[in-house]
């Protein structure tokens, strides 16, 4: 009976290892990320210059959260907003400038 019990083991055990390491590869090479990732380097340029944007306004929101919930106070929150603002508009800024490059790409 133990020998019977210690070779379903084994052999159920090599089964899961196999089915395990077949779908490691099979994710590895289905990553959702790397399935929408944009193929030309204007188009990632700006799909992370919008993500970048996207957590800027984040973190402005949660400021003014922190500041309304009395967990910071105003000197406080209007240094870190301005600071946030400035980066914010460099990053639109270069988000026009590879939005006008894509723009001059596409028409040739």
């Amino acid at each position: 009976k133990q020998w019977y019990q210690r070779r379903v083991r084994e052999t159920k055990g090599g089964e899961l290892r196999e089915f395990m390491s077949q779908h490691e590869r099979e994710n590895e090479e289905n990553q959702v990320d790397k399935q929408i990732e944009p193929k030309a380097t204007l188009f990632k340029q700006y799909l992370n210059l919008f993500a970048e944007e996207s957590a800027l306004d984040d973190a402005i929101y949660y400021l003014a959260e922190a500041l309304r919930n009395d967990v910071i106070n105003i000197q406080v929150f209007l240094r870190n907003v301005r600071t946030l603002a400035r980066k914010k508009f460099m990053v639109r800024a270069l988000m026009n400038k590879v939005r006008e490059q894509t723009n001059k790409c596409e028409i040739k």
